[in-house]
């Protein structure tokens, strides 16, 4: 494939949409010769980038969250609309059917990162030490970022760390063989560890005083997570895990948690996490993906319902409940289960700020459960109707909280986990009503961290990765009926028809 300078057009254009979505976009479109000249430029640029990774939200919400067994796997849904991505959600992916086409899209960011890197790093002299440093922390953050989910999704990928291609429609022809699993996770365990070292001397401020931009604590909570998946998962096939060095992983994680903790708090109400107001000010939150009134909502309205349809529908004391998130429309594309509704006690605060369950009588007019519905991010009202406008959490207190539990799990320390199972279930039942909680074992201790982020994290797009990393990953398993080959996804056929240097994942390959 001809090497060439990456072209900037279609990040001019996402910059440009940015200005709405961040509060702080250009006014301007610069050619391509000219853009890297002010200090200004760069920080469009920036921008620009964080407007790219809210679009893929809702990729990483499929890789994330589909596959982790908590939702129905009918082909309908229980309001009669028909489920979104059900081969994911059943865990019945193919070649044919894979999930995800041309890497997720990732790979059009990630050259835009390189290219920032490159410029940054290069250039771009009029730039102060510290906000060069910021940049490249954000940008080696970010990088990582969407490699590890690249890692957790098909194992091992091209690397590509050079902005040496042109962006257009082909951007899925890489031309580079794919990297082995733990070649990727070192990849990725290094650029986070570059990150960080950015970092190093600034304190832990949020670029433009907003959560929504990549930060500091963003990129600490993120060394936290990749190694502890290192430490815990193994390659396919794999007797070992992907870390060299699973203790000195897990102390590394421990300590970047450490530091973040303190400077973050959870909110008294579960709900009030993902508030649609006061964003940048709700200390629960550390990295979020942002969404504005009048300029673009999340993805989450299709976990409701079809007003137009939902009208037979009541409370579980019979009443007719209507459009009783006044929204202006919805659909119900994917829907959790009755189980996972069931997996919340009643006294648990989280059950219903995160599901509206409605009902119907039988022949005895009894009332049963019929379905449930979202009501975790409903948004804000605006023209007399509900708005999907609430950030999506990528790292919140609760996210530090949960993984400080796992780590000292690991690390056999069972004061810590104690500590921090309780601290979750003190927000989520109050103090007088808090299941107690006492270290038997690590797996029991494991099982119960495991329960509490599958209550906590809900359609945040965690789920499977959990159920991957956690317990020796044997749910994750189950899920793929014990073939392990499966727990990666399949290459889709349109990137291994352009790239003869990519093949297919094992459990994938067909005669």
């Amino acid at each position: 494939m001809k090497r060439m300078k990456i072209c900037l057009l279609l990040l001019i254009g996402s910059l440009t949409a940015s200005c709405n979505a961040l509060d702080l976009g250009p006014e301007d479109i610069y050619s391509i010769n000219n853009y890297w000249n002010s200090a200004e430029q760069c920080e469009r640029f920036m921008i620009g980038l964080h407007y790219r990774v809210r679009e893929r939200a809702e990729n990483m919400l499929l890789m994330g969250e589909m596959r982790g067994g908590m939702l129905n796997t009918a082909s309908v849904t229980s309001t009669g609309e028909g489920a979104y991505n059900v081969e994911a959600v059943n865990n019945n992916l193919s070649e044919a059917n894979p999930g995800l086409t041309n890497w997720g899209n990732f790979y059009m960011d990630i050259y835009q990162i390189n290219h920032a890197i490159d410029k940054i790093s290069t250039a771009c002299e009029f730039l102060d030490d510290k906000t060069r440093h910021t940049y490249l922390g954000q940008l080696y953050g970010l990088r990582a970022f969407y490699y590890f989910h690249m890692l957790r999704t098909w194992g091992g990928v091209p690397l590509c760390d050079k902005p040496d291609v042109l962006m257009t429609s082909e951007i899925a022809k890489l031309n580079k063989e794919r990297a082995t699993e733990q070649e990727t996770w070192q990849f990725v365990r290094d650029d986070v560890e570059r990150s960080c070292r950015m970092y190093e001397d600034l304190g832990f401020g949020n670029f433009k005083s907003k959560n929504c931009y990549w930060n500091k604590a963003a990129s600490y909570c993120l060394k936290a997570e990749v190694c502890l998946w290192g430490a815990k998962v193994k390659p396919l096939k794999g007797s070992a895990v992907l870390s060299p060095s699973p203790e000195d992983d897990l102390t590394d994680a421990k300590n970047a948690l450490e530091a973040v903790e303190p400077l973050y708090a959870y909110n008294a109400k579960f709900a009030d996490a993902f508030s649609p107001t006061g964003k940048d000010s709700n200390r629960e939150t550390i990295f979020a993906l942002r969404y504005k009134l009048g300029e673009k909502s999340n993805h989450y309205i299709n976990f409701t319902y079809n007003v137009a349809t939902f009208t037979k529908y009541l409370d579980k004391d019979g009443n007719k409940i209507g459009n009783v998130f006044n929204i202006g429309s919805g659909a119900m594309r994917y829907e959790y289960s009755q189980a996972c509704y069931d997996a919340f006690d009643e006294d648990d605060s989280r059950r219903d700020a995160t599901f509206m369950q409605f009902y119907l009588k039988d022949n005895d007019e009894k009332v049963y459960p019929a379905g449930r519905a979202l009501c975790k991010f409903l948004g804000e009202v605006d023209n007399g109707k509900k708005q999907f406008t609430n950030d999506v959490p990528v790292y919140r207190y609760m996210d530090v909280a949960l993984m400080l539990a796992e780590v000292n799990t690991c690390l056999n320390v069972p004061a810590e986990v104690k500590k921090w199972i309780e601290a979750v279930r003190t927000r989520a039942y109050g103090a007088a009503k808090r299941p107690a909680f006492t270290y038997t074992t690590p797996e029991a201790a494991e099982e119960a961290i495991l329960a509490e982020r599958t209550r906590e994290f809900v359609a945040e797009g965690k789920r499977w990765y959990d159920v991957r990393r956690m317990l020796g990953g044997r749910y994750a398993l189950e899920l793929v009926r014990g073939n392990e080959l499966k727990l990666v996804w399949p290459i889709d056929a349109g990137v291994l028809s352009k790239d003869s240097k990519v093949k297919q994942n094992e459990g994938y390959v067909t005669e």
